[in-house]
């Protein structure tokens, strides 16, 4: 089957690719440090503030406190968010320069971040016009929540109510990943032509996407089932070394930086399995 081809197409090209997930690894280290000082900055300078003891009424007292220092918390979340958001734009330019041009003449570092500063600008206008897209989705979301509200307003069956809620959340899921879909085979798009015209790699894009639902839907799920799996598995290891002992503490610090390089491993893998679904078509 074409879909498992590609599917395994981009588990190779990303198993190959060490250097690049080193990066990858290194960019979420160097990303979550100034995120993490941000946001616990802002949430230590908040709770400071609070006159009441380390306890519920202090945690009651920091949500429904009347000084707002609840919104420095939420604006450092917003910009830790913005950050990861304008620093994932340039890890996209670097992962797929190395994978269709191939670094040629260049060591795999230097292509990295060669590809990651060539298609910058490209890339942050592709995330403006991708509005369109949200816009849309949002709108189709809208009238749909507003109606099962509707549904639940008034009613007493609690299962009805899970199952409408449990229906919204996993449709708003949908239109997230299914549009960061659509975004890929964009940029996958401009840097395979080398092209400025980003709108048009935008619109094409969709219509690729559509006219082959099924298969990129399949491709798409196949490497989301991957990455929970992947989750599982750090889960379930994590489990094995509780406490606080310091053997316990250096186990689960290796885990989460394995755990971290794997999700880098990843997002190479869905680029290379996408990029070689969308030059067959």
């Amino acid at each position: 089957m074409d879909t498992i081809r590609f599917y395994a197409h981009g588990i190779r090209e990303a198993s190959r690719r060490p250097t690049m997930i080193g990066l990858l690894w290194l960019a979420n280290i160097v990303l979550a440090a100034p995120a993490c000082l941000l946001f616990f900055g802002a949430l230590g300078a908040a709770a400071g503030k609070s006159t009441a003891p380390l306890d519920q009424s202090a945690a009651f007292e920091f949500l429904t406190g009347s000084t707002g220092e609840i919104r420095g918390v939420i604006t450092a979340a917003l910009a830790a968010v913005v950050l990861s958001a304008f620093v994932s734009i340039f890890l996209y330019g670097g992962i797929l320069h190395g994978l269709v041009r191939g670094g040629i003449g260049e060591r795999p570092g230097q292509a990295f971040f060669a590809g990651g500063a060539r298609y910058y600008g490209r890339f942050l206008l592709l995330a403006l016009y991708s509005a369109v897209l949200w816009i849309s989705a949002l709108a189709l979301f809208v009238p749909i929540h507003v109606l099962a509200t509707a549904v639940m307003k008034d009613s007493t069956n609690e299962q009805l109510g899970f199952a409408l809620t449990v229906f919204r959340v996993a449709l708003a899921l949908f239109m997230v990943y299914f549009i960061k879909m659509i975004m890929d085979y964009a940029r996958i798009r401009i840097v395979r032509g080398d092209t400025d015209r980003v709108y048009d790699s935008l619109a094409w894009a969709v219509r690729f996407v559509f006219g082959r639902l099924g298969g990129t839907l399949l491709l798409y799920g196949l490497l989301g089932v991957t990455g929970w799996a992947m989750l599982a598995a750090y889960l379930v290891l994590c489990r094995i070394f509780p406490g606080s002992t310091t053997m316990a503490v250096l186990s689960g610090f290796l885990l989460a930086q394995i755990f971290i390089a794997g999700r880098g491993w990843l997002k190479i893998a869905y680029q290379a399995a996408e990029l070689e679904l969308s030059s067959r078509a």
